[in-house]
């Protein structure tokens, strides 16, 4: 009789503490953590992907956190663990990958100022328009500095900016000097 009396007070006694998981502030401050680390390494620049689904799990761990789903919080703070270590080991392949489509736009930004000056030596220019070039080869060599020091600084994604911005550049010289 005793014993039928203890059954379903255990029973009461699991199902109320099944309910009260603590939240896992261990493992979302090692999450966090993890992001910041490899943000700090580039990841959010050069493994962008893997970065933002860090980024959404840790959001989930916290959301779920606030609807005291602690066990769901747990696990997803641990998926934006994995997913953050994965960023970071993925940084260096993003800057390869990189790096050469900046080495392949750098050579075409080179070849289409190399190609715009034989344009120009079959010209003659007025005096306006030779200095308009004489300020363009100035900002083009200019621009070509600035690239190599980003890529020599392991910047790849600014010296590929860099390299779209002196395209531009390009672009609006050519059109004041009327050559295409």
């Amino acid at each position: 009789m005793v014993h039928r009396g203890v059954f379903p007070i255990m029973l009461v006694s699991i199902v109320l503490c099944s309910g009260c998981a603590d939240p896992p502030v261990e493992e979302m401050m090692q999450a966090e953590t993890a992001i910041q680390i490899a943000q700090a390494a580039g990841a959010d620049e050069y493994a962008s992907a893997d970065f933002r689904a860090a980024a959404a799990a840790l959001a989930d761990a916290k959301s779920r956190t606030e609807r005291k789903d602690y066990e769901g919080a747990r696990a997803s703070a641990l998926d934006a663990l994995q997913k953050a270590e994965a960023a970071k080991n993925n940084v260096e392949v993003g800057k390869r990958g990189m790096k050469e489509v900046l080495d392949r736009a750098l050579i075409a930004l080179q070849d289409e100022w190399t190609q715009f000056g034989q344009k120009l030596n079959k010209r003659s220019l007025a005096k306006a328009q030779q200095t308009t070039l004489e300020e363009a080869r100035s900002i083009f060599d200019e621009g070509i500095e600035n690239i190599n020091g980003h890529t020599e600084a392991g910047d790849y994604a600014g010296a590929l900016s860099l390299v779209k911005q002196v395209r531009g550049n390009m672009t609006k010289i050519k059109e004041t000097i009327n050559i295409e």
